[in-house]
């Protein structure tokens, strides 16, 4: 069968809307699940979903990034897909712990653990497919994948909202949510079913994946980076409008789809400006642009602008990321590579919050979060600075030109 490269692009793409649904939609309902699924354990209880997701992103990642690498992109996505489309279903009905006691929070957490394993195994098939289908323009193609993280959570928001506004639905909304992100779901079912493999992995040489992770530390240490700039920076966001700014549950959904909707954009613009100045210096000068718009943000005073100028400059780093971290790996272990380097990062990025309240005991909670924004600015600068410059120096663009 020869190459499909428009259905092997579009279904990898619509796993990063499902990837940031998902999470958006456990965390914007973690509240409600809180109270009915953990109700002795507070704030705790609040948290628990989203750490179980996170934590087992990497494992997901390396796992079906190995399957991924040894017997092919197509299959494995299909796998995954049915997987976390199976559990993000059964998530909208199951019963609560008014219902059926302990077992309630034990089901919802295995979910949790089995969600986490799928979207990260999906997120590595799906990232390698696409870049190895694209033929040119591949930062350009790159900054439209990863914009589909803030079009599920824009999705997530619009849903919420309306949800929120009819009082009569407030307590299911998270049973729609969730309901609801099976039918995209499905969708990408349907459209992988018409995937093929990408004619590069069909032509390379295979090898122990294992064998191609030499850069794998330089890739995470690029992703921690980028990841700690979100979680200090769009992901904080609503908890700054609350607890800092004092806005109310309306004003802070609106200013958060608002800053979400800024960054589709600007990751698309990112990402071809890429594919003519290259990856690691503009880099660079991505996460310095988006510093300096959380600073305005952070500091210069509260306005809509502020708020989409910073939501328009931070996600100029990441998206680099499908491009520049394909082009990190040779073919027989990019799925791997890229799964794990993607996922693996949250691990340690992941606690950005803490420490950003660990920090706020001492210091105002604007200077903790651009404090942390910071350092993983840092950090980020300086993994790009050690990886060499990937745009015409890759396999992908020496087999593709």
């Amino acid at each position: 069968m020869s190459e499909r490269p428009v259905s092997n692009y579009i279904g990898s793409y619509i796993s990063w809307i499902m990837d940031s649904y998902d999470l958006g939609a456990v965390v914007i309902t973690s509240t409600l699940l809180e109270k009915l699924f953990y109700p002795t354990l507070g704030t705790l209880g609040a948290v628990l979903p989203i750490i179980f997701t996170v934590l087992f992103r990497p494992l997901g990642g390396f796992i079906f990034g190995y399957i991924a690498d040894k017997y092919g992109r197509k299959r494995t996505l299909i796998f995954t897909v049915l997987g976390y489309s199976l559990s993000i279903g059964i998530t909208s009905i199951l019963p609560t712990y008014c219902q059926i006691g302990i077992l309630a929070p034990i089901l919802l957490s295995l979910l949790r653990i089995l969600q986490g394993i799928f979207i990260g195994g999906d997120v590595s098939s799906s990232f390698t497919t696409a870049m190895e289908s694209v033929r040119k323009m591949r930062g350009l193609f790159g900054g439209i994948m990863q914009s589909g993280t803030l079009i599920g959570f824009v999705i997530v928001d619009l849903l919420f909202a309306y949800f929120a506004s009819i009082p009569s639905l407030v307590l299911n909304s998270w049973r729609y949510i969730f309901a609801i992100g099976v039918l995209p779901a499905g969708l990408a079912v349907f459209i992988r079913s018409r995937m093929t493999e990408p004619k590069i992995y069909v032509e390379s040489k295979k090898d122990n994946p294992i064998k191609g992770l030499k850069p794998i530390w330089q890739t995470i240490l690029v992703m921690i980076g980028f990841w700690m700039m979100i979680y200090a920076g769009p992901q904080f966001a609503p908890v700054f409008f609350g607890e800092y700014l004092h806005l109310s549950q309306a004003e802070i959904g609106k200013y958060a789809f608002y800053m979400n909707l800024a960054g589709i954009p600007a990751m698309i613009i990112a990402g071809g400006i890429s594919d003519f100045l290259g990856r690691k210096f503009t880099g660079i000068g991505y996460v310095i642009l988006a510093t300096i718009g959380a600073g305005i943000f952070y500091f210069s005073g509260f306005s809509l602008f502020t708020v989409m100028l910073f939501g328009f400059l931070i996600n100029f780093p990441s998206a680099l990321t499908p491009a520049y971290l394909a082009e990190r790996f040779k073919t027989f272990s990019r799925a791997t590579g890229v799964g794990f380097s993607y996922n693996g990062a949250f691990i340690a990025a992941g606690f950005s919050p803490l420490l950003i309240s660990l920090v706020s005991t001492k210091l105002p909670l604007n200077t903790s979060a651009f404090s942390i924004l910071t350092l993983g600015s840092i950090i980020a600068i300086l993994g790009l600075a050690l990886g060499p410059e990937t745009l015409k120096n890759n396999e992908l663009t020496m087999y593709q030109h």
